[in-house]
């Protein structure tokens, strides 16, 4: 028999059906992903060293679509805000992940050179290495947070005005302006980075 003219499986392939799976159902196996593509699991070590790496290539392709490029062009915290919405709206394509994602060590080349672009703007802006690490974990659990609740859609909807007047008055107050998790990132985000300002030392 013939050999087909193109390959059956390549990374991307591989990638594409991972973050299917884990978009789903928030993890993966070796196993299920040769499933869902047709092939033995021994073929996918051909392209991949295993699951491992499919992790890192899955997070890699994400990091592409998060625009970091304020840094170094304008002051560290107006680039944290611009990081913080592209970021947020790429996560939040791929919610069924994030649970993977934050428990799995961070080690491909483009996050990295994402967080090492934010690590050199915040100690540019004057923030002491101590601190650095802190302020990017808690800006990237706040963010990922706030892409699963934009996922979601919130999760507040309609309480009986009679049992709980106060929320009521706010959800209704909220369904007149933006977008409730828009409106929720934005007060979160602006208070975080009032908070690190406040650290630094700056009015």
């Amino acid at each position: 028999m013939a050999r087909p003219r193109t390959a059956l499986l390549d990374v991307d392939r591989i990638v594409e059906e991972a973050l299917r799976i884990s978009d789903a159902t928030g993890d993966f196996t070796v196993t299920q992903l040769a499933a869902k593509l047709g092939v033995h699991p021994s073929s996918l070590y051909h392209h991949v060293a295993g699951r491992d790496e499919v992790v890192d290539l899955m997070r890699a392709r994400i990091a592409r679509a998060i625009d970091n490029s304020a840094f170094g062009q304008v002051p560290w915290d107006e680039a944290l805000r611009k990081l913080a919405w592209s970021y947020r709206a790429a996560f939040a394509r791929h919610a069924g992940s994030i649970r993977l994602f934050a428990t799995a060590l961070i080690r491909d080349k483009e996050s990295l050179a994402e967080y090492d672009r934010i690590a050199d703007g915040l100690h540019s802006a004057g923030f002491p290495w101590p601190e650095i690490l802190p302020i990017i974990v808690a800006f990237d659990s706040f963010v990922l947070g706030s892409a699963l609740d934009l996922a979601s859609g919130g999760n507040i909807n309609a309480p009986d005005p009679q049992l709980h007047p106060a929320l009521s008055a706010a959800v209704e107050a909220s369904e007149s302006g933006a977008h409730p998790a828009d409106a929720a990132f934005e007060a979160g985000l602006t208070a975080l980075l009032t908070g690190f300002r406040h650290r630094l030392g700056s009015p």
